[in-house]
């Protein structure tokens, strides 16, 4: 608590000081009177150095600055004069009260005249002191005279500090930007934002903002006001203590973005109504003559109940607001009073003076701009879990959770204002859901799509997912509805056929507040026009349609492109991107010089000149700004300006000619070696690695292929070294990016203007030559990297995925030159890499985008060539694996035989063999393990005889034979054929298959009951997935592991492994994975005689494994459960369970668990007495046992009969028979009344 308090009382034409300490009776100084002490020339430079100056930092400006700042003293000095030297008592006052320090003291301006609460007396100076002395106080506020405080508001929550932010912009383009005050705001709160609760409101008009407060009462701890405040004297309603009729205002928005102006009266009966106990108000300078300080609102705001008001006096920087604001809500997060926020954010402010300006940062006393009304002290929030010294470290390991789905990596500069296109985007989304994006190549459309995504997230705009699928390599709906379902509903999501898919996620964006992004729209239907449009009528129609079913929904869809798209006729509303604002251009160039090393205070006035001339254009300012280290900005600017006068080329669609002028200034002066080569890159998208153009043209076996072909186009063979140094002058020269060592950026329009460069001296046929060259070398390396996968999949899976966007360009351009071998290896690459990663419904797309083009007659496709037949046969067989993989066996068997029936026609031993394995996987999960043995037993004779040295066929077919020996419970025999296949895996440096079969080895050993082996086997596995980035191997090992952990009584271990599993299986959508570690979950909680958690987690995991189909998981959890209940005595939810499971383990044909189920079902229903439901079981049981003759189920029959004896022996012959009559629905044959009559006077007479 603060000791001391200094209070400077106004009343009428004089002033008077009081001091109070602690609690102890104010003492009070004589008056004296009252006269403003600045003139309006005084405070006209004061208004001017804190919101001009630094928007123009040249010439006489920065000495005026410097002036104003040295007479701050002397207006300071003049002030303090005024209030503690006016007389001795005051004088008195002054030292005794900061006698124990300032910090000791709190200073309280009160009046009701905004003339005098507009004073800025934060610019009290001490000379004794020789110090400001407002960052140095507890605290400093000032309070209208004459105003009861008002009584207390209810509870408030107390595990997150609430903050409403209403940013309103009603004068547009005349405003500030839109996110002004917000962007630095969120920079501040980042590290705190699990203690924060930030939304802003939207619309920002007063009918919203009420409907909010009211729907939320009791819950907002600061109304956060970034906007326009005013003071209407003509307003009635109010009369001002001094006499003045009228009201302060502030300005919010109508629906449609005009202005909204409402009192202050209003506001506050709202605060007050809903009980928000602090409202913030930004300074928001617009072009409007006569607009007023936000006193008067202040000052209304706090008469009629607010507990305080924080405002800014003037125009507030951006770096200063995130410093104030940022210090002001972490200080109210941590249980700090509201005066002592303000001071300490005052502080912050104080003592990091340096803000942005055309010649760098540059220092301003601004600390004196934010202020505080407040009638008494105030604290808004007293969090639960107060900071202790040492963190929870939790906290620390809790992840990141994120809403934006498949956004692209940052780029090397941060995203930059926007403001006023984030506005119209937010505005242009409230009329219309569906809003297409145009603007030309480089002008920021990905980069604003982004940062809109990154703006929204962050302040509650969209409660959903926001997705981001780029359209540049030809993505349909089906990627769209993939990308959706999957985040949504996981892996069940792809157990439900393609139309269903698609209606369940037009259902959903419908109804959830959801952003589509699609970007680089333009190439879809063709681009630059009469270029051949990436998807077909078929695929553009189904956008099409898709669009318009979204139209009206609570979704909104942003697209991306260079021209409009008439075609989609979905009714779109038009945004045209243009350049970047003066204010937004400076904030680039500054970050642009920084990494160029440029020192933008030594630059001279004509480097605006020289923003000005590049038109806002970003990819212009990158490749033009890093010049400034070896031109001046007036050279530039001639150079440019010539350009622009003598530009040849014509202005290609959705192309600007300042951004070719640009491009061409800078590659002008790159080095003549580098002008030369670095065209190369028009043949490659997004990104290029150099060791790949090395490999292109260097000592590869490949490249003695192509190497003379490039020769006779750029006159030389390369070196890495020369393509690094050449890549790296690229990114000095802002023409690249340097992603990591080695790996660069290339910017879309890059391409297009490298093309351009070869074009100049070379035909087109020789271009079409060159890709060509690079087409085979692509579908080469591609097959390549699919078979090396297997040997070393952590480092070709990040190749590939490096490579991905080359790749599906090259992959694009086989299917349209229709050579299907090299779309089969580009298919096959990235098919196998997507699945690794988890990445199936993507590759689902790019399979039905080959089948499309391809047909799926048989016939027709043998007849086109080799590779049309080969893309055929692999496109079935995909088909075939997801059948099986969704429990469609039946369609699984007839593709797997129609192959089969293939192969054998073409005499081709290798397929045959392959057929006949997944033959055998079929019947496996028909439970028909015989004749899945008879498959895989056909396969090997075929392979010894044909194919001896294909060991991977081999460990393949011994594998399936393993695990045809583990599920009929023939530990060794599994041991052996996992050994064997192991064996032949480590022989060709398979790393996944062999981590397969450690994980199937360890489950053998587990069961054993060798855990020490199991967890050896186990180790070896999950080291292989996790360097190979197998996330769903990965999942399964720890899920394994933490069995183990369990088994062993090391309940920590256990959970830490389940907890891993689990994460990774749900973040990937792997049900199957994750129903596994929910059942040992419930087990673990069963342990522990929780019966509740117990459960809830078995029904989750029976759930998955209905989904997925799996019926014999489904048995497995029914039985668990049946368990759970009977021990908690529910015996007749005990019975249902065991008769579901006894059902599902027969189907599945495993007569040791129907065993196991059996005799628990048996016993609960004896235990109650049952034997009308137990008869007929137990009949029917037996009938069908002797029936089947089956030795496993023999055993099972004569369990049966001596329950059948045990019930005789109780109930005696005469009850027996008449339950018998009445539930089978006849006699008991004679020669089964006398076997189970025989087994209750042998077996059951003998126990007893």
């Amino acid at each position: 608590m603060t000791r001391n308090c200094l209070r400077i009382n106004h009343e009428g034409d004089s002033i008077q000081l009081s001091w109070q300490r602690g609690q102890s009776t104010p003492r009070t100084a004589p008056s004296v009177a009252f006269t403003h002490p600045f003139d309006k020339e005084t405070l006209a430079e004061l208004r001017w150095y804190l919101e001009d100056y630094l928007r123009w930092p040249y010439g006489i400006f920065p000495d005026n600055a410097a002036k104003i700042e040295q007479k701050f003293q002397d207006w300071g000095k003049e002030l303090f004069e005024f209030v503690f030297r006016c007389s001795e008592k005051a004088r008195e006052f002054f030292q005794a009260a900061t006698y124990e320090g300032l910090d000791k003291c709190q200073l309280v301006i009160t009046s009701d005249s905004p003339e005098v609460l507009n004073l800025p007396w934060e610019l009290l100076y001490s000379p004794s002191d020789r110090q400001f002395i407002a960052p140095s106080l507890a605290g400093m506020s000032r309070s209208l005279s004459d105003y009861a405080v008002r009584a207390k508001m209810g509870e408030l929550p107390q595990d997150k500090l609430n903050i409403l932010l209403v940013i309103a912009r009603p004068y547009g383009e005349r405003d500030i930007g839109l996110r002004t005050i917000a962007r630095p705001l969120l920079q501040a709160l980042a590290d705190i934002r699990q203690k924060v609760n930030l939304k802003v409101l939207r619309p920002p008009s007063f009918e919203q903002f009420e409907r909010e407060l009211s729907s939320n009462r009791g819950f907002y701890h600061i109304v956060h006001f970034d906007g326009h405040g005013d003071f209407d004297p003509d307003s009635t309603g109010f009369q001002h203590t001094l006499g003045v009729a009228g009201q302060g205002l502030l300005v919010f928005e109508k629906n449609d973005g005009s202005p909204d102006i409402v009192t202050a009266a209003q506001i506050a009966q709202n605060l007050a109504d809903c009980r928000v106990p602090i409202f913030v108000l930004n300074a928001c300078k617009s072009a409007q003559e006569g607009e007023e300080n936000f006193s008067s609102v202040a000052s209304r705001l706090v008469s009629l109940g607010a507990k305080g008001v924080v405002a800014m006096a003037y125009s507030v920087y951006a770096e200063a607001a995130k410093h104030f604001i940022g210090r002001l809500y972490r200080e109210l997060a941590a249980g700090a009073t509201l005066d002592s926020a303000v001071a300490a954010g005052r502080k912050d402010v104080l003592n990091k003076p340096l803000r942005p300006s055309p010649k760098g940062d540059k220092p301003l006393q601004d600390w004196l701009v934010p202020v505080l009304y407040q009638q008494e002290a105030y604290t808004p929030f007293i969090p639960t879990n107060r900071d202790t010294n040492v963190p929870d470290i939790e906290a620390f390991l809790e992840p990141t959770v994120s809403n934006l789905v498949g956004f692209p990596r940052e780029g090397a500069y941060s995203f930059v204002g926007r403001d006023y296109d984030i506005l119209s985007l937010e505005r242009a989304f409230r009329q219309n859901n569906i809003v297409l994006l145009q603007g030309m190549a480089g002008v920021g459309k990905t980069e604003l799509a982004c940062g809109f995504a990154q703006w929204l997230e962050e302040t509650q705009g969209r409660t959903s997912k926001i997705y981001f699928l780029s359209f540049e390599q030809g993505a349909t709906l089906s990627n769209v509805v993939n990308q959706v379902g999957r985040e949504v509903w996981g892996d069940k999501f792809s157990q439900y056929p393609a139309e269903q898919q698609q209606q369940a996620v037009l259902k959903y964006l419908k109804t959830q507040p959801s952003l589509l992004i699609w970007d680089n729209f333009e190439p879809v239907a063709g681009f630059p026009s009469g270029n051949e449009p990436l998807l077909n009528g078929s695929e553009r129609e189904s956008l099409q349609d898709f669009l318009q079913e979204l139209r009206g929904g609570k979704s909104w869809v942003l697209i991306t492109s260079r021209r409009e798209e008439r075609w989609l006729n979905c009714g779109y509303s038009l945004l045209e991107l243009g350049g970047l604002r003066k204010q937004d251009v400076e904030e680039l160039a500054a970050q642009i010089l920084q990494t160029a090393g440029v020192d933008r205070e030594k630059l001279p006035k004509e480097y605006l000149e020289l923003l000005k001339l590049l038109g806002g254009h970003p990819l212009s300012l990158r490749v033009v700004l890093p010049h400034l280290k070896t031109q001046t900005p007036t050279q530039l600017i001639e150079s440019l300006r010539q350009g622009l006068d003598t530009f040849q080329g014509t202005e290609e669609e959705g192309r600007d000619k300042s951004l070719s002028v640009s491009l061409d200034y800078s590659f002008h002066r790159l080095s003549e070696r580098t002008r030369r080569h670095l065209p190369f890159l028009a043949f490659f998208c997004k990104q290029i690695s150099a060791s790949f153009l090395y490999c292109f043209l260097g000592n590869h076996f490949l490249a003695i292929l192509y190497g003379d072909s490039y020769r006779a186009f750029f006159g030389e063979n390369l070196e890495k070294a020369d393509w690094l140094r050449i890549l790296n002058e690229a990114v000095e020269a802002g023409i690249l990016e340097n992603s990591q060592q080695g790996l660069y950026e290339i910017h879309p329009s890059l391409p297009w203007y490298l093309r351009r460069w070869l074009l100049e001296y070379n035909s087109q046929t020789a271009l079409n030559e060159l890709e060509n060259y690079l087409l085979i070398f692509y579908a080469l390396s591609a097959a390549n990297w699919r078979d090396m996968l297997v040997i070393n999949p952590g480092k070709i899976a990040g190749l590939l995925l490096f490579e991905e966007p080359n790749l599906l360009h090259y992959f694009q351009l086989a299917k349209q030159k229709q050579n299907w071998g090299m779309a089969y290896a580009f298919l096959g690459a990235l098919g196998t890499v997507y699945k690794l990663r988890g990445r199936e419904s993507e590759f689902k797309v790019l399979r039905q985008q080959a089948l499309n083009q391809i047909g799926t007659i048989l016939t027709q496709d043998k007849a086109k060539d080799k590779g049309a037949f080969e893309l055929w046969k692999y496109l079935q067989g995909l088909d075939a694996t997801e059948a099986l993989e969704g429990g469609d066996l039946s369609k699984a068997s007839r593709i797997y035989q129609e192959l089969l029936d293939e192969a054998t026609r073409s005499n081709n031993a290798k397929d045959i063999a392959t057929e006949y394995i997944q033959l055998g996987i079929v019947a496996y999960e028909q439970q028909d393990f015989d004749r899945a043995t008879e498959y895989y037993q056909e396969a090997l004779q075929i392979t010894e005889a044909e194919d001896a040295d294909n060991s991977r066929q081999y460990a393949r077919i011994y594998h399936e034979l393993g695990m045809i020996a583990d599920r009929q419970h023939k530990l060794e025999e599994a041991i052996g054929y996992y050994q064997q296949a192991l064996k032949y895996h480590e022989a060709v440096g398979d790393l996944q298959g062999a981590a397969g079969n450690y994980q199937c080895l360890g489950i053998m050993k587990f069961q054993k009951g060798e855990l020490e082996i199991a967890i050896d086997y186990y180790q070896k596995a999950l080291q292989i997935y996790e360097y190979a980035g197998n996330t769903q191997g990965t999942a399964r090992v720890y899920h394994e592991l933490g069995i183990v952990a369990r088994i062993q009584q090391n309940f920590e271990r256990a959970i830490d492994y389940y907890q891993k599993a689990l994460q990774i299986a749900e973040d990937a959508g792997y049900l199957q994975t994750a129903a596994n570690v929910y059942g040992e979950l419930g087990h673990f909680a069963s342990d522990q005689n929780d019966f509740e958690s117990a459960t809830a987690y078995y029904q989750k995991a029976l759930q998955n494994f209905e989904t997925v189909g799996d019926d014999y998981k489904v048995a497995m959890t029914y039985y668990n459960l049946g368990l759970l209940i009977e021990k908690q005595q529910h015996f007749e939810e005990a019975i249902n369970y065991y008769q579901k499971a006894f059902i599902f383990f027969k189907q599945c044909q495993d007569w040791k668990k129907a065993d196991a189920t059996f005799m628990q079902l048996g016993q609960v229903l004896e235990a109650q007495e049952y034997w009308a439901q137990a008869l007929p079981i137990y009949i029917g049981a037996l009938d069908g046992y002797i029936k089947d003759n089956n030795q496993e189920q023999m055993s099972l029959a004569g369990l049966v009969a001596f329950y059948l004896g045990r019930m005789f022996k109780i109930l005696g012959a005469s009850k027996f028979d008449k339950i018998f009559q009445e539930v089978i629905g006849r006699e008991c044959p004679e020669e089964i009344r006398k076997f189970i009559k025989y087994v209750s006077e042998k077996f059951i007479s003998d126990m007893n």
